[in-house]
């Protein structure tokens, strides 16, 4: 029984690492622009010395009641200490990349008699406290903060009876994860809205001792996978009336993040003013959610700070700033570097502008204001990121080798470069489903916007300009799927921005299967006469309306105690199409059994005579689910 309650714990922070993972905006030196529509944030800089503490909590029950064990684990919880302890280079796909070493700790307990284990010995079940040691190191890409590899070691120990001479330790374990392309988990600029979709490849490589198993086996080759993210909200991180120590967040960021198959895998609320996420949760469909909720930040090379509510300022920046907000592929661009500190301006300092997209290394030198300036080819390479607002995007960073100061900034490249042009892009639709009245979901091009008769979509629907010119204000027409309209005013948007129209449409409960359509129009007067291209200023977004899957369940009791039912709900099927899969919750008297069951078939038997529950979930292509309760009556 330790061995499954060990493998079960490693299973968890493999799945959920590497802890840090950050995704991080910038204070002072990036560059930001607001209007009434929100806020736009480069990629940020980090300094040797940064460090985040963050409360955690390991909620891990439904996974240990899933497992089907004898044992019981309270929500582990401890603190994780991020520190930002080296920027070097290293070799990524043959390119020399300036990196931060990213060191991450964290110690977490269940608490005394938080853990109860049947040992499987003579002693039995035994009540005690598990514990857990992560030590780790991340290596990010500073010019947009991809992973590229997380290395950790995990030790885990139990204290039976809570007595520390009897501390076992049930496993010592090495992991070492590569990703190439790095992981890109932003892709800046970031604004809300933006929907992009990270690519890239990933292997694992796991040793170390335990008595319970085989850490080999942990190890995974190199797989294909993609994550989709979509910023969807922006202000103080609060989820269900609970929020962070922190207390300086209230303009954050709200990322959600969903898997290759369309599940939804957490949220991280992103905190521009410490430049990391407030809060980062992580859901997993084994039955766990990881919490970090930010308490303390650190910010290295400052003044005027205070760790639980201000950054202050550095006391050296190097500002970045490209030529123009967007350009055209291989066109030639301009980046020009400003470096100085609480003294003034630094000159005749050598630097480097590093443009690794396209292996550029440059050696400019400050001048007497601390100035440079260099002209650089932006090429025609895309990265591992398809995102809604751009064509393509890349770092160039400014960076002093001898102090291993950082200045970053993102060059935005677009296939029309034109003074205004007003764009309905349905890519960067939020679309919040609410069914039943609380059962909230955000919908993305990785999940499909799938919906019932009776739900409630929220629609947050863009109106961006993807000039290089401010436009003027104008209105966006809105059309939902029952034909009726709406108009709403559109501000003054800068260069690359957007304003945003917002509506709600409940689904009628007569709506034929099939596929209902949302339009909207941006300046469908055409005011705006210095609109370069109005071929985009129309978009629609498609949303299926289905139904939920039909439950139809044949279950052969009237047997015996230890003799098999057969649980069969292979009838059962989706009146719009498409295959479904069963997921069944047998109650046998001691706990609840969780079975998988893609074929809808299953069996179980009993210890004991009696009338015992069985819950089948049906579940179909887009989601949806029907469940049905009944009972297995055994003599």
């Amino acid at each position: 029984m330790r061995k499954v309650v060990v493998i079960l714990i490693l299973g968890i922070l493999t799945l959920a690492s590497p802890l840090s993972m950050i995704d991080v905006l910038e204070n002072e030196e990036q560059k930001k622009h607001s209007n009434s529509t929100g806020s736009v944030y480069d990629v940020p800089n980090w300094r040797i010395g940064d460090k985040w503490v963050y409360e955690t909590k390991f909620d891990v029950a439904q996974l240990i009641q899933q497992a089907n064990v004898t044992a019981s684990l309270n929500t582990l919880t401890g603190d994780t200490t991020m520190e930002v302890v080296d920027i070097d280079y290293v070799d990524i796909e043959g390119v020399t990349t300036l990196v931060y070493e990213l060191d991450i700790e964290g110690d977490f307990t269940s608490g005394n008699n938080g853990a109860t284990i049947d040992t499987g010995d003579p002693l039995g079940i035994v009540s005690g406290r598990l514990e857990i040691e992560y030590l780790g190191t991340d290596i990010l890409r500073v010019s947009d903060l991809s992973v590229w590899q997380s290395d950790f070691t995990l030790v885990v120990d139990f204290v039976p009876y809570n007595l520390g001479i009897f501390r076992t330790t049930l496993a010592d374990i090495d992991f070492e994860t590569v990703y190439e392309p790095p992981r890109e988990k932003y892709d800046f600029p970031l604004r809300k809205g933006d929907q992009w979709t990270s690519n890239y490849m990933s292997a694992t490589n796991v040793s170390g001792s335990s008595d319970y198993f085989d850490a080999e086996d942990f190890s995974t080759p190199y797989l294909e996978d993609n994550t989709t993210y979509q910023a969807t909200k922006e202000g103080a991180p609060i989820e269900n009336s609970e929020t962070i120590d922190y207390t300086g967040c209230s303009d954050s960021i709200k990322i959600e993040s969903t898997n290759n198959t369309g599940t939804s895998v957490g949220f991280e609320w992103y905190c521009p003013a410490v430049r990391s996420y407030a809060w980062n949760r992580i859901v997993n469909s084994a039955g766990f959610q990881i919490d970090w909720l930010l308490k303390t930040y650190t910010p290295a090379q400052s003044i005027g700070y205070t760790d639980t509510s201000s950054p202050g300022i550095r006391n050296t920046i190097i500002e970045v700033s490209p030529e123009f907000v967007a350009t055209l592929p291989n066109a030639t661009e301009g980046v020009f570097g400003y470096m100085y500190n609480t003294a003034g301006d630094i000159v005749n300092r050598n630097l480097q502008l590093r443009y690794e997209a396209q292996d550029l290394i440059l050696n400019p030198t400050t001048n007497s204001s601390g100035k440079v300036a260099e002209y650089i080819n932006v090429g025609n390479t895309r990265d591992s990121s398809n995102s809604s607002d751009d064509w393509t995007s890349h770092g160039v960073i400014l960076y002093d080798p001898v102090t291993k100061t950082v200045g970053a900034a993102t060059i935005v490249i677009d296939l029309s470069v034109v003074g205004i042009d007003l764009v309905a892009n349905p890519e960067s639709i939020i679309v919040k489903r609410i069914r039943d009245g609380n059962d909230t979901v955000f919908l993305s091009q990785a999940t499909g916007y799938n919906a019932l008769p009776g739900d409630i979509l929220s629609l947050s629907i863009p109106a961006q300009n993807r000039g290089v010119l401010t436009s003027p204000a104008t209105v966006m027409q809105v059309t939902d799927p029952d034909g009726n309209t709406i108009r709403g005013d559109i501000p003054s948007l800068s260069p690359y921005t957007e304003g945003r129209v917002d509506l709600n449409w409940t689904v009628p409960s007569n709506t034929a299967i099939g596929t209902q359509t949302l339009s909207f129009i941006v300046d469908p007067d055409a005011n705006v006469t210095e609109d370069a291209n109005r071929t985009n200023n129309e978009g629609s977004l498609d949303i299926f309306i289905g139904r939920a899957p039909t439950t139809q369940i044949n279950i052969s009791d009237n047997v015996y105690t230890f003799e098999n039912v057969t649980i069969d709900a292979s009838s059962s099927f989706d009146i719009d199409g498409g295959d479904v899969e069963c997921f069944f919750e047998i109650e046998d008297g001691f706990r609840t059994q969780y079975i998988d069951a893609p074929n809808c078939m299953t069996s179980w038997s009993w210890d004991d005579d009696g009338d015992w529950e069985i819950i089948v979930r049906v579940v179909d292509d887009e989601l949806d689910e029907d469940i049905m309760t009944m009972n297995a009556t055994v003599l």
